[in-house]
Order: C-alpha cells, then sequence, then structure tokens
C-alpha cells in the first residue's frame, strides 16, 4: 500500500512537471528559436517579382512577395538583390509576428517577434555572423517578472466584466495594430517602465457611433503592477475617437 501511495506521488509530480513545462514552451513569445536559417533566394515565385530599383547605374533591383499560407498566415518578403533580404511573418492567431533579416546570400543575420497590437521589445533578439553562428542572444524578458500569458488572463477577466467581444486568449485572432480602428472593438496590451516601476496595460475599444464626438469611444484601461502581477488600477471612460488610450493619472 506504501508502494502504491508513493508511486502515485512520483505520478502526480510528473504531471505537474510536465503541466509547468508545457505552459511555457507553448508561450505566445516562443514562435521562433536560436536556430540557423536561410532564405531560398532562387525562389522562382520570389525572382518573378523583381524590378529595377531606381535609376543608378550599375543597375539595382528589388524583389517583393506577399504570401499567403493555408494556415492563414502573412508572409511578406522584401530583398534588395546582392545585398540584403528582410522578411515578416504574421500568424493568422496569437499576439505576435516575427521579423527576419537575411544576408545577400539567403543567410540568416538575425530574427526577432512583435506584439502585433503595439510596439515594445518581448522575448528575444538572436543575431548571427555570415556563416550562420548565433552571435548574440537579447533578452528582453529579463527584467520582467509577469509572463505574457498571465496578462492574456487578466484581459479575458475584464472582456467578460466589461462585455467586450474580443478574443483575448494567447492562440486567438488578434486585431493588429494597423488595424485598430476607433468604431470597432478590439484589445491591446503593452508596458513601459513609468517613474522606476515596471507596468502593463490592457485597453479595450470600442465604438458608439451615436455619441456625441468627445464619446465616441469606449474605453477600459487595465494597469497590472509586473512584480505583484495584480491590478493596481482600472479606468472605464469614454473620450474623442483619435486619442491614445489614457494611462494612470492623465486627464
Amino acid at each position: 500500500m506504501k508502494k502504491i501511495f508513493f508511486y502515485l506521488i512520483v505520478i502526480v509530480f510528473y504531471q505537474c512537471q510536465a503541466q509547468k513545462k508545457t505552459t511555457h514552451t507553448n508561450s505566445p513569445m516562443n514562435i521562433i528559436d536560436s536556430s540557423f536559417e536561410k532564405l531560398n533566394i532562387n525562389n522562382s515565385t520570389l525572382l518573378k517579382t523583381k524590378k529595377r530599383y531606381g535609376t543608378t547605374e550599375p543597375p539595382k533591383y528589388i524583389v517583393n512577395l506577399n504570401e499567403t499560407l493555408q494556415s492563414g498566415a502573412l508572409i511578406e518578403t522584401y530583398g534588395l538583390l546582392d545585398s540584403y533580404y528582410d522578411q515578416w511573418i504574421t500568424p493568422s492567431q496569437g499576439w505576435f509576428k516575427y521579423y527576419k533579416e537575411f544576408y545577400s546570400d539567403g543567410n540568416i543575420k538575425l530574427k526577432r517577434i512583435y506584439n502585433k497590437t503595439s510596439d515594445g521589445n518581448y522575448g528575444f533578439l538572436y543575431e548571427f555572423d555570415k556563416q550562420g553562428k548565433l552571435v548574440k542572444t537579447t533578452n528582453f524578458e529579463k527584467d520582467w517578472k509577469t509572463f505574457f500569458t498571465g496578462i492574456t488572463g487578466i484581459a479575458n477577466k475584464n472582456a467578460k466584466k466589461f462585455n467586450y467581444k474580443v478574443d483575448t486568449s494567447d492562440d486567438g485572432v488578434i486585431t493588429s495594430k494597423d488595424n485598430q480602428q476607433w468604431d470597432k472593438e478590439y484589445v491591446k496590451i503593452w508596458r513601459k517602465d513609468q517613474g522606476g516601476k515596471k507596468l502593463w496595460f490592457i485597453g479595450f475599444n470600442k465604438g458608439h457611433y451615436e455619441n456625441s464626438d468627445d464619446k465616441k469611444v469606449e474605453r477600459v484601461v487595465i494597469v497590472i503592477d509586473d512584480v505583484t502581477g495584480k491590478e493596481i488600477k482600472k479606468l472605464h471612460y469614454f473620450d474623442w475617437y483619435n486619442r491614445n488610450f489614457k494611462e494612470l493619472d492623465e486627464n
């Protein structure tokens, strides 16, 4: 009986560890790694977009290809031949898109991620030499305590509380910054060091056509202390449609 009890404890322990590992591995930021990559610069579809760039001699040429995969991901590849290439990959789901730069031969130069909904540094930046060797890693998360998944959990709770019909899940369909229109419902997450204190912000937007100009958008802003992961302030207000989200003590 003691042996059975012991094995049950061991099984539960390893299941918990596996769950922790899975949660960490599936973090919304872990969509790139430090592995070597090479862009196929001889891709016939890419080369079909080749056109002259400028009027200087000898002539220079660029390529510019936009593709949509079956998954819904958008891939934008741009290159100045014999110089460099860059690539934006925007998955149809999730909070992050990723950016890559390549040397003239297609070897990876750098890669990193960006928040779809706002500016700022997130995740890791990997930089490579011309031979494809990793030479530098910048960890933008090292000074932040609260995981992004913790913030999306708070966003989900408040979306329900304030009746915002937006997807806040880690793998949700998220409205990108370029498509955040005042008359639409959307959510954004951003973070900053404000007065020596690291803070996260969640902003919800909803348009109201019928309201006066100074109350065209309904906004909810949740402010979160990065150290504790707790909400420290909540703002619910109406505003002009072309204004930035309020933060803390703004009027």
